[in-house]
C-alpha cells in the first residue's frame, strides 16, 4: 500500500507539479557544454536503464557541500526518512567540506560506482556542470539542492532566493520604520542561490527612499566571520539599524557580535534566511529579528522522491530544454509569527 501511495506522489510532483508545500516551476538553465544552448532540447545521449527501486537494489549518493551545516544535515535526514521504509535502498553520503574540486571528484567516484541517482548541492555551479553532464549521460539522474548546476539536468528542489530576499527586506523596512541605514552580509559570490537572495533583499529595499545600504561584505556562510564582519559594521557605522545576512548562520553570529558590543536585544534588527532551529530559538528569545524559513526535511524528502521516480521512469534528462524546479513553501518567521512552526518541524 505505502508503495503505490508514493508512487502516485512522485507522479504528482513531475506530472501536475504539486506537492505539500511546493510548486514546481521551471528555469532557464543555459547548457554552457552542449551545442544545443538555451530554447532546444539538451539532446545529449543518455545511457539510463529503468530500474524499479521498490523491488530493486539502489543506491542514492547525496553529495553535501558541508555535511556539517543544518542545512546540509537536514537534507540528507530527510532523504533518509522517505527512504527507510525499503531495505533495498541505501543512501551514502559524501562530504565535499565546501570543496567544489572535492566535489567534482566525488562526482566523478558516484558515477564509476554507478549509483542510480545522486543528490548534490553545487559548491560551483560552473565547475561542477561538467560533472552533472556525466552522470546524467551515464544514465543517472542528478537532482540539485538550493546550489544549482550550470547545466540542463533532471531536477533542482530548492528553497526561494529572490523572493526570500524580497519577503525578508519588506519586514525589515516595517521593523526599522522605513528609515535608517543598514548592511548586508554576503554568502559566496557567484552562487546562484546567495545572489538571488541578495538581489531581491536589494531590489525591495529600493522602494524605500529614507533606507540606504551602507555596506556589504562577505562572510562565506560561517558564523565566526559573521561576528568580525558584523564588528566592522559596527566600528563603522555606529548608527546601523538593520543587517541582513544570506543565511541563519551568519544571521547567529551577527547578533552576537551585536550582544557583545552592547547592541543586543533587538537594538539593531537583524534577518537571516533558512529558518534552522537555533535562528528560530534566537527569535523567540528577541536576538534575532526574523528569517525565511523553509522545511528542509521536506526538502531532502523531495529530492529523494524525486530521484526514486527518475530511476523509475523512461524519462530521461535529454528531452528537457531547462530544468524543472521545486520551489519549498516559505514561512516569514518572526516573534509574532514564530510559534507557528511546529517543534517537529524545527530542523
Amino acid at each position: 500500500m505505502k508503495k503505490r501511495i508514493l508512487t502516485l506522489a512522485l507522479t504528482a510532483v513531475m506530472a501536475i507539479g504539486l506537492l505539500s508545500g511546493c510548486t514546481l516551476q521551471k528555469t532557464v538553465r543555459v547548457d554552457k557544454h552542449s551545442p544545443a544552448g538555451e530554447g532546444t532540447a539538451v539532446g545529449g545521449v543518455s545511457n539510463k536503464v529503468k530500474v524499479d527501486p521498490y523491488t530493486e537494489d539502489v543506491k542514492i549518493a547525496y553529495i553535501a557541500h558541508d555535511l556539517s551545516t543544518p542545512n546540509n544535515q537536514a537534507w540528507l535526514e530527510g532523504i533518509e526518512r522517505e527512504t527507510s521504509s525499503w531495505s533495498n535502498i541505501t543512501v551514502q553520503s559524501f562530504n565535499a567540506e565546501s570543496s567544489a574540486e572535492t566535489q567534482v571528484q566525488l562526482m566523478a567516484d558516484a558515477i564509476n560506482q554507478k549509483f542510480n541517482a545522486i543528490i548534490v548541492q553545487c559548491s560551483d555551479g560552473t565547475a561542477l556542470a561538467p560533472s552533472v553532464e556525466q552522470a546524467e549521460e551515464a544514465g543517472i539522474p542528478v537532482i540539485t539542492l538550493n546550489l544549482d548546476a550550470d547545466t540542463v539536468h533532471s531536477a533542482l528542489v530548492m528553497a526561494p532566493d529572490y523572493d526570500a530576499g524580497r519577503m525578508a527586506a519588506d519586514k525589515m523596512a516595517e521593523q526599522i520604520g522605513e528609515n535608517g541605514n543598514i548592511a548586508i552580509i554576503q554568502g559566496v559570490p557567484g552562487l546562484h542561490r546567495t545572489d538571488n537572495l541578495e538581489k531581491g533583499f536589494r531590489d525591495t529595499i529600493a522602494n524605500y527612499p529614507n533606507i540606504k545600504i551602507v555596506d556589504a561584505q562577505s562572510a562565506s556562510f560561517e558564523k565566526e566571520k559573521a561576528m568580525t564582519v558584523m564588528n566592522s559594521f559596527l566600528q563603522s557605522h555606529p548608527d546601523l539599524k538593520g543587517v541582513f545576512a544570506i543565511n541563519d548562520a551568519m544571521a547567529e553570529g551577527a547578533a552576537l557580535a551585536a550582544e557583545s558590543a552592547g547592541k543586543g536585544g533587538g537594538q539593531i534588527c537583524i534577518w537571516g534566511a533558512d529558518g534552522e532551529k537555533d535562528a528560530l530559538e534566537m527569535i523567540e528569545n528577541g536576538q534575532l529579528s526574523g528569517t525565511i524559513y523553509t522545511n528542509s526535511w521536506d526538502q531532502g524528502s523531495t529530492a529523494a522522491k524525486i530521484a526514486l521516480l527518475m530511476m523509475s521512469s523512461e524519462y530521461s534528462y535529454n528531452v528537457l530544454t531547462e530544468t524543472p524546479e521545486v520551489i519549498m513553501e516559505p514561512v516569514v518567521a518572526t516573534k509574532d509569527t514564530v510559534g507557528t512552526i511546529d517543534e517537529k518541524d524545527r530542523w
